[in-house]
């Protein structure tokens, strides 16, 4: 039992739903959502969204909210985690299993969770066999360890994550459809930051007033004009993206002496609109010489009462340059 309390010591989630902070239509009802399913404690809960969309946020505020909280939270990440071990780190060993095994064997993670929840985050990136693995301990709610010969009922609640799109790994043949179902039995999309732009000003107040503390720095506020350059930004990295970006501009306010967040910390955000801007004047100067080729071409045409060797020579170009540039534009040949 000192093991056991031990252990929920140790895996416990800190994040409850008070710490997602947002007040943008779709992220409300993904929050709403997650708070109702929490209440079930049985059914797996599969959150998707791109990468640093909060999805860890999420399972964690899912399992603080549900009566598993006494119990242990524990995250494993399936990228991170070579098949090989990934195996032995989610159902454990017994002793002797394979070389360099533990004497007395090791608990796997699903046995260390018991009673509680498990967040197998980037879901996607398990091999098939793993995944067949995974299917039966779902559907028997019982592990085998490695080199066991006995199985061992758990009660756990699973928490699966992805960023990438599980159907069309489906067909691509790289995910089962039969885990598929099971994972998706309660199914929380989240959106990402460039569809909650209004939620903007709000994480950064949140995020300023924590990151104070963190970095004991004072800055009180962040400016309009920079609050309206982030929200002009697409964030591909999201939630985590802002935060980083934020941490930047608070220790350059702070080093500046300071309290307030201007533009001009914000030189990284800056540079990629600018870069956005120049693609697109570019695209736009593109298409304005074309419509204005196209407009003298047809003026030509028209003036020389559709005499292509008299409208060369008025454009001042080759017979062959206007047979090109009227291909170009969709003339009939």
């Amino acid at each position: 039992n000192m093991y056991k309390d031990e252990v929920g010591n140790l895996y416990k989630a800190k994040y409850s739903f008070d710490d997602l902070i947002g007040n943008n239509e779709a992220f409300r009802q993904a929050k709403k959502f997650a708070c109702q399913v929490a209440q079930h404690t049985i059914s797996t809960v599969l959150l998707c969204g791109e990468s640093g969309t909060g999805k860890e946020l999420f399972a964690q505020a899912i399992h603080n909210e549900s009566s598993r909280s006494r119990f242990p939270f524990l995250r494993i990440n399936c990228a991170a985690i070579p098949e090989n071990l990934l195996e032995a780190e989610l159902f454990g060993y017994e002793e002797g299993a394979f070389t360099g095994a533990k004497k007395g064997g090791k608990p796997g993670k699903f046995e260390l969770a018991n009673g509680g929840t498990i967040f197998l985050d980037e879901i996607g990136e398990m091999t098939l066999t793993m995944q067949s693995k995974l299917l039966v301990v779902l559907q028997e709610q019982e592990i085998e360890r490695l080199g066991g010969s006995h199985p061992i009922k758990v009660n756990v609640r699973v928490i699966a994550a992805s960023n990438k799109n599980l159907e069309h790994m489906i067909e691509s043949g790289i995910f089962r459809e039969d885990l598929y179902y099971r994972l998706n039995v309660v199914r929380i999309d989240l959106p990402p930051l460039r569809k909650r732009i209004d939620d903007i000003p709000l994480l950064c107040q949140h995020i300023i007033k924590r990151l104070n503390c963190c970095l004991n720095t004072s800055i009180k506020e962040i400016s309009s004009p920079a609050l309206e350059m982030l929200g002009s930004y697409t964030w591909p990295g999201n939630i985590r993206e802002l935060e980083n970006v934020m941490e930047r501009a608070i220790i350059l306010a702070d080093m500046e002496k300071t309290q307030v967040l201007d533009q001009r910390h914000f030189v990284f955000i800056k540079k990629q609109l600018d870069l956005c801007r120049a693609a697109h004047e570019q695209q736009g100067l593109k298409s304005a010489v074309r419509e204005f080729e196209r407009d003298l071409i047809e003026k030509a045409l028209q003036d020389s009462n559709y005499d292509r060797v008299r409208a060369a020579e008025l454009l001042g170009i080759d017979l062959s340059t206007l047979y090109r540039k009227l291909k170009k534009y969709g003339y009939p040949a």
